[in-house]
């Protein structure tokens, strides 16, 4: 090999192995449980994950959004066998309630049974008076697509629903958006 080579066979290595150690810091954020919005919590050495959701008007729209969110922007990806536990508060000047119902070709028109044992808010098809909160926990232990959606007639229609999915391969929570 011609000597002279080296020294820029050696620059381009270098700024090769520069740009690879660059970019692995953003490939790590982009996975680590910091990435998780502030209503997520994940417990992994306890298998739970804690949801803290609040029905609010939503600017320009007649329906509600779930913490901002509204006609399946966003997914939240649960292990098999986690444990969820929710609390949500109703801040909308109407009725709104929460159900878990497995994701079918069309949305339904309400609520009705959760898909998963107690995967639900109480009154789910007249919902929860202005103001008020409701708990539950429950174990995403079905894999599969599901919609968490409010359950009172023509709620989930207007766009007041998220994606859930329970995913055998996954090790942790994690959010996806829809793109748009």
């Amino acid at each position: 090999m011609d000597q002279r080579m080296l020294p820029p066979i050696i620059a381009l290595s270098r700024g090769f192995v520069a740009a690879l150690v660059a970019l692995q810091p953003v490939a790590a954020r982009a996975q680590s449980p910091d990435s998780l919005p502030p209503w997520v919590e994940s417990d992994v050495p306890g298998q739970t994950v804690t949801l803290t959701l609040t029905a609010e008007p939503a600017t320009g729209s007649a329906s509600a959004r779930l913490n901002g969110e509204r006609d399946g922007s966003v997914q939240i990806n649960i292990p098999v066998n986690w444990t969820v536990h929710w609390s949500w508060r109703n801040g909308d000047s109407i009725p709104h309630s929460l159900v878990v119902v497995a994701e079918r070709e069309k949305l339904p028109t309400e609520g009705g049974h959760p898909a998963l044992d107690n995967a639900m808010s109480r009154a789910v098809t007249t919902g929860i008076p202005p103001g008020k909160t409701d708990e539950t926990t429950f174990v995403a232990d079905q894999p599969g697509w599901y919609w968490m959606l409010c359950g009172v007639p023509g709620h989930a229609l207007a766009g007041e629903w998220i994606g859930l999915r329970i995913d055998p391969a996954a090790t942790g929570v994690s959010i996806k958006r829809k793109a748009g």
